[in-house]
């Protein structure tokens, strides 16, 4: 159950306004007699905490300069300094005739330019402490869902451009898995582990550029891990072969060709069980450029046969199986579909885990609820989102909230971008011809999500009686509203992940690797 808000005087505590009220004059008239300027900067550090919405933690560097001050000029005149007002005060009200000075307390702040200045080392490190109060009690005393999100701040800054720079370098593979991108709101890589994608990754958008670069990152990064490749070019375009075959040099990994010409003959070897045990015996790459789907559907049962006896001898192919331009026919018998889902719940078992790139809605329907992890671009297809999106976890929110502002069409949406009937767009033109990654023009520096079961009866029975019901922790309408580079990650096995925003940081491969 997600937080409730908690106060610490009793809501039903009577005369609780009164008792408020009464508490917060004590502290100012306290702050008045003992601690002026930190008033001031508890005031100031509060309003700029809620206006930029940072995390409390940016109140350590005030307090660290407080606390640096204090040493320098000694605690004992800190001390000195800070009581020096105070004493003042509690002078001039104590003398004759005390109740004539509280009608003219004005004389009780004379020279305040001169003591009040003398403050300030310690009245940093008591305003930070009275402002990051104030911030935990703001949070205490609000609900979990209506928590505005904390922006980032200069770490997170400086943490993004460090990681951008060295993700754009070609340091994309990590201990275990690739880097994907960075988060904007820490500036924390975003890294796809190898353990995560075992149960297959579905990576589905309206824009294959983007799509094509998000896919390569995480060949680029199975290469540098010397992982066996069997790569199947379903776009009819036939330009991925420059591209991975730079990848493959950059690597030092072997890559074996072949493709179907236009009489369904083979162009190289015709792929076999043999010839495939041979690449995962060897950890080298195979690129297949198919044209028809039955083709197709006939690699996948070679690849299955494979899995099949990668099982039986307890071997593990520790490799990927990469389905690029995967589009499923829009009517009639998908005997290949049933091929690709029977090769995406295999391929945990046999370590060949697959990788589907797709444009295709109906794609999208059949496999998002097969594989373990989702890595969705801006989506231009209502019914697609809705699928996504409800493969994203749930969270609770308020019944009222859950009427609207979660569906697809409940907010406006940048316009899709034209797709191509095929569903694919040229490799070469957003990676061009140098043999190294290059986001598309329009990219700009920028995570897959995993299935839920349903909550139990119990559970779920009692959820409008607390006033929340679920909803997808990533509703549709920000899966069609994502940016150029921006991607969502959804991770379902080995364990539950969620990586709301991440901004894709493609790779490049050394110039020396270029055709």
């Amino acid at each position: 159950m997600p937080r409730r808000a908690r106060h610490l005087i009793p809501t039903q505590l009577p005369r609780r306004g009164e008792v408020v009220a009464a508490s917060a004059v004590l502290v100012l008239v306290a702050h008045l007699l003992f601690a002026q300027l930190t008033l001031v900067l508890a005031v100031v550090f509060t309003v700029v905490s809620k206006a930029t919405r940072w995390r409390l933690w940016w109140l350590a560097v005030p307090a660290a300069a407080g606390l640096a001050w204090t040493l320098a000029i000694g605690p004992r005149a800190a001390a000195a300094g800070f009581a020096a007002g105070p004493a003042q005060i509690l002078a001039y009200l104590g003398g004759t005739h005390p109740a004539g000075r509280l009608l003219r307390p004005h004389g009780a702040f004379a020279g305040i330019g001169d003591w009040l200045p003398r403050q300030f080392p310690l009245a940093l490190i008591a305003a930070t402490a009275e402002a990051a109060l104030a911030g935990w009690l703001a949070w205490v005393h609000t609900d979990e869902w209506a928590v505005r999100p904390p922006r980032p701040g200069a770490l997170a800054a400086a943490r993004s451009v460090l990681a951008r720079r060295a993700t754009r370098a070609g340091a994309v593979v990590t201990r275990d898995g690739c880097v994907l991108g960075v988060a904007p709101d820490s500036g924390a890589r975003v890294v796809l582990r190898w353990s995560e994608m075992a149960g297959g990754t579905l990576t589905a958008g309206a824009d294959a550029r983007t799509l094509a670069v998000s896919s390569l990152q995480v060949v680029h990064g199975a290469l540098r891990r010397r992982k066996p490749l069997i790569a199947l070019d379903l776009s009819g375009d036939g330009v991925l072969a420059g591209v991975l075959g730079a990848a493959c040099r950059a690597t030092g990994t072997p890559l074996r060709a072949a493709g179907e010409s236009q009489d369904g003959h083979w162009l190289g070897h015709e792929p076999d069980e043999i010839l495939l045990a041979r690449v995962v015996r060897e950890r080298s790459a195979m690129l297949l450029s198919l044209r028809t789907p039955g083709a197709a559907a006939e690699v996948c049962t070679e690849i299955l046969s494979l899995g099949e006896n990668l099982r039986r001898i307890g071997a593990d192919g520790d490799g990927i199986v990469w389905l690029y331009g995967y589009e499923p026919p829009p009517d009639g018998p998908d005997h290949f579909g049933e091929t690709v889902a029977s090769l995406v719940t295999g391929g945990a078992t046999a370590g060949l885990p697959v990788l589907i790139t797709t444009t295709s809605p109906q794609a999208i329907a059949d496999l998002a609820d097969l594989v373990s992890v989702l890595l969705v671009h801006r989506l231009a297809n209502l019914a697609a989102a809705d699928i996504l999106a409800a493969r994203t976890g749930t969270k609770l929110v308020p019944a009222s909230w859950s009427a609207g502002p979660q569906t697809a069409t409940a907010s406006p949406v940048r316009p899709a971008m034209a797709l191509d009937p095929a569903g694919s767009v040229p490799v070469s033109d957003v990676l061009g011809q140098t043999g190294y990654m290059e986001p598309a023009a329009s990219m700009h520096p920028g995570v897959a999500m995993p299935r839920f079961a349903g909550m139990p009866p119990a559970a779920s029975a009692a959820l409008p009686a607390s006033g929340l019901v679920p909803v997808p922790a990533m509703p549709a309408r920000a899966l069609l509203s994502l940016g150029p580079a921006e991607f969502v990650l959804a991770v379902s096995s080995p364990r539950y992940r969620l990586v709301k925003l991440g901004r894709a940081v493609p790779a490049r491969l050394p110039r020396g690797a270029t055709p």
